[in-house]
């Protein structure tokens, strides 16, 4: 029997005692310390195996030595991000059942919370004493839920994404063998850990053994401090994180930035103005371009050798993991045809937490399963649109609910995102529709500029630009500048609230 994710925790704070487990700012621990914190949460949470935690922070130590106390009771961490409003809390703690929930210190009382529910801040617990016995509970491990993770809820509820503990010990393996990670590495997160791909970088921390550092302040001048202060060797991020980095309001270009060996991406394309500076700022390290989703726990990854030369691509699924494209007859897509992504194999989730029917929309059967004699696992249809080249890279063209039909021709709208920022003349830029009698979606183009940038001027420019670059179709009717994108709590661009605008509730048009 493998081992459960609290046992493999434990191994690792054992085997690495003495090694720094966390930074962030002027705090650290060590990994006994971490595990001393974690023996002590599991000694301050009234549940049983199989119950559920809420647990809805910003990052920090606390944070991280709760999820293994939660997995020492055999009980289930749950996440949702610090800044979701107390409705998302409310759904998640009841939909789940939870019996407590953890928060950071100082937040009242989500309105409407059960009062049955306990509320407890992450400095709550106290360490276990030295010496004192660890716990020896039955831990989570096999197939049983080793975490749930609510989606940001940018349409419909929130949705519990529920992963097996053998899939989270598995992903830490394959995801490190992939990117070349390497003894003695630190990982600098600026993500949450309440997203996808934060969660991640902690569970390279709690089972992998890769220490983390985070970010204090949190944002751009925050990772700059980090990096200067702590000396990390990789550089998780997203494409807004690393244009934060890029934006000039942080000194990034005045600090020592040489420790950096690899910087990592997923959650979207990285834009190429944004890719070629961060090229600039750290010659010496590799990029690694990846893909996933919180259903997959990570899909495929390029090889770091090739992102100079392939960086519209997310490159081959990683080890275990089978990915396809598939036609709308069901059949497979040929190199260089369009379809939507299956992801088989390693990292496919168990499903939404008590949510059958959202669950199968997007679980199902593998459509290429040829054993007769056994029936077919499932597969997660990504709802993600992609194609293959002749070498079987993969490359994402977008969310098939995104599509729209402008002037009678499918448009991309990450494609019209991706031309306009390779322009150079924008800081942000995110595209939506409106309807339209005559043009069926008008396209709508809401746009943020550098610092001091002129907006008249700026329009003026980009209206250029897009003429030049894009076919009339994909041209943009309509321009929003705002100071910066609107984002949900993950981080993400809240594209539902740019529908809102562009259908008229605000903003300064052009």
């Amino acid at each position: 029997m493998s081992a459960t994710l609290w046992q493999r925790f434990r191994q690792v704070a054992r085997r690495q005692a003495t090694d720094p487990a966390i930074r962030q700012g002027g705090e650290s621990t060590d990994f006994a310390g971490l595990l001393a914190r974690a023996a002590g949460w599991a000694a301050a949470l009234d549940i049983a195996p199989g119950e559920r935690v809420v647990i809805a922070a910003q990052n920090g130590i606390g944070l991280a030595a709760a999820v293994p106390g939660i997995w020492a009771r055999g009980a289930i961490p749950v996440f949702v991000p610090a800044e979701a409003p107390d409705s998302h809390l409310r759904h998640a703690v009841q939909k789940t059942g939870a019996r407590a929930l953890l928060h950071d210190p100082g937040r009242a009382r989500p309105e409407g919370l059960a009062a049955e529910v306990a509320l407890l801040a992450l400095d709550a617990a106290a360490p276990a004493p030295a010496g004192a016995a660890l716990p020896e509970g039955p831990g989570q491990g096999g197939e049983a839920p080793g975490s749930i993770v609510f989606t940001s809820g940018s349409t419909g509820t929130p949705k519990g994404v529920v992963q097996a503990a053998a899939t989270l010990a598995s992903g830490v393996d394959r995801v490190a063998m992939a990117l070349g990670y390497r003894p003695g590495d630190t990982i600098l997160c600026p993500i949450p850990f309440a997203f996808d791909y934060g969660w991640g970088q902690l569970l390279s921390l709690l089972l992998g053994g890769y220490p983390l550092v985070l970010p204090e302040p949190r944002g751009a001048i925050g990772l700059c401090a980090a990096i200067e202060r702590h000396r990390p060797s990789i550089l998780a991020g997203v494409p807004a994180v690393f244009a934060d980095l890029l934006a000039g309001l942080a000194p990034i270009r005045e600090i020592d930035r040489s420790s950096i060996r690899l910087i990592t991406n997923t959650g979207s394309r990285i834009p190429d103005p944004v890719r070629q500076g961060l090229v600039a700022l750290f010659p010496e390290a590799a990029l690694s371009l990846n893909y996933g989703l919180t259903e997959t726990y990570r899909s495929a990854t390029l090889l770091v050798d090739l992102a100079a030369h392939h960086p519209a691509s997310v490159g081959h699924a990683l080890p275990g993991v089978e990915l396809s494209v598939l036609r709308p007859d069901g059949s497979e897509a040929p190199p260089g045809e369009e379809g939507e992504i299956i992801h088989r194999g390693a990292g496919v989730f168990l499903g939404y937490w008590d949510e059958p029917e959202r669950s199968a929309q997007v679980l199902r059967p593998d459509p290429f399963w040829t054993d007769p004699a056994r029936p077919a696992p499932k597969a997660v249809f990504t709802g993600d649109l992609g194609h293959k080249d002749a070498e079987g890279r993969l490359y994402i063209h977008g969310r098939r609910d995104r599509q729209m039909k402008s002037m009678g021709v499918r448009v991309s709208p990450d494609e019209i995102e991706g031309l306009l920022l390779a322009g150079g003349l924008l800081r942000e830029a995110a595209v939506v529709a409106r309807p339209h009698e005559m043009l069926g979606d008008l396209i709508v183009a809401v746009v943020s500029l550098p610092e001091g940038g002129d907006p008249a001027e700026a329009l003026k420019g980009l209206k250029r630009q897009a003429r030049a670059t894009m076919s009339p179709y994909m041209q943009p009717r309509d321009w929003i500048l705002l100071p910066a994108l609107p984002r949900n709590p993950n981080g993400k661009v809240d594209y539902p609230a740019l529908k809102r605008l562009a259908a008229g509730e605000g903003g300064a048009h052009g």
